[in-house]
């Protein structure tokens, strides 16, 4: 008799993430070699790395682990950062006269994407890249009806809310792939793990055992683990963007 148990395909779901000002696009995307400046990371390559440390997580490689801890610890420092500067320009916005309507600000052509990450750390830092892009547009704002100087705008933009970003994105850069070790093997003390233990030290007992590990640690797989090439982060190295890479050329408007 065939089954009448009803049953259901995977979910999908498309996401799409929509940018209207020049220094979140830019944080999105980053700036590469070709453009003769010192590479910037940017979200994007943020979230190909993350992916990394969260699959092999899900190998059970302990020091995965640790870095996801690393990376979760981050996001919440680079969270705390946005929400006092989100304040800070939320209290400037507040001396609008009672009597004074200012709609909120979009971009005519805004930037859209669609977004893939590999896994939630990922998710979280795209969030936190839309925040970043709502305080630009508040800033912007401010600036353009005289309620805030040249010098507070690219304050509040560069050196706060995007140092922030791009310290968030720089977090994961010397993650080195899979170590080559489970956690089965640091406990048979063979020479996986006397490898694994070399080179990159020791980590703490908890970590180790699996009995802390971050709140969106992927759920540990056991299936045979090999070392791949392509697990290797690309060495990145980078400054900060420049004020006239951040800031829209004379003529271009943002408001």
């Amino acid at each position: 008799m065939a089954s009448t148990e009803p049953r259901v395909g995977q979910l999908r779901s498309k996401i799409e993430m929509t940018l209207h000002t020049y220094p979140a696009v830019l944080a999105w995307h980053g700036r590469g070699v070709e453009s003769g400046k010192p590479q910037v990371v940017g979200l994007k390559q943020f979230l190909s790395l993350a992916g990394r440390v969260h699959q092999a997580a899900g190998r059970d490689d302990p020091y995965a682990d640790s870095w996801l801890l690393m990376l979760e610890e981050k996001v919440d420092e680079t969270r705390q950062a946005l929400q006092q500067l989100e304040t800070r320009v939320s209290s400037v916005l507040k001396q609008i006269p009672e009597g004074l309507d200012v709609s909120r600000n979009v971009s005519q052509q805004p930037f859209v994407t669609p977004v893939f990450t590999g896994g939630q750390m990922g998710w979280q830092a795209v969030m936190l890249l839309m925040q970043y892009d709502s305080i630009v547009r508040d800033v912007l704002l401010a600036h353009h009806i005289g309620l805030l100087g040249n010098k507070q705008r690219g304050a509040m933009i560069r050196d706060q809310g995007g140092h922030a970003l791009r310290s968030l994105c720089y977090a994961p850069v010397k993650f080195p792939g899979f170590s080559g070790a489970t956690r089965d093997d640091f406990a048979a003390n063979n020479a996986k793990a006397r490898n694994a233990l070399e080179k990159y030290g020791e980590l703490p007992q908890d970590i180790l055992e699996g009995t802390r590990r971050s709140e969106f640690a992927p759920t540990i797989r056991r299936e045979e683990a090999s070392p791949s090439g392509s697990d290797q982060a690309h060495k990145l190295e980078g400054a900060d963007l420049d004020d006239d890479q951040l800031l829209p050329q004379s003529g271009a408007s943002e408001e």
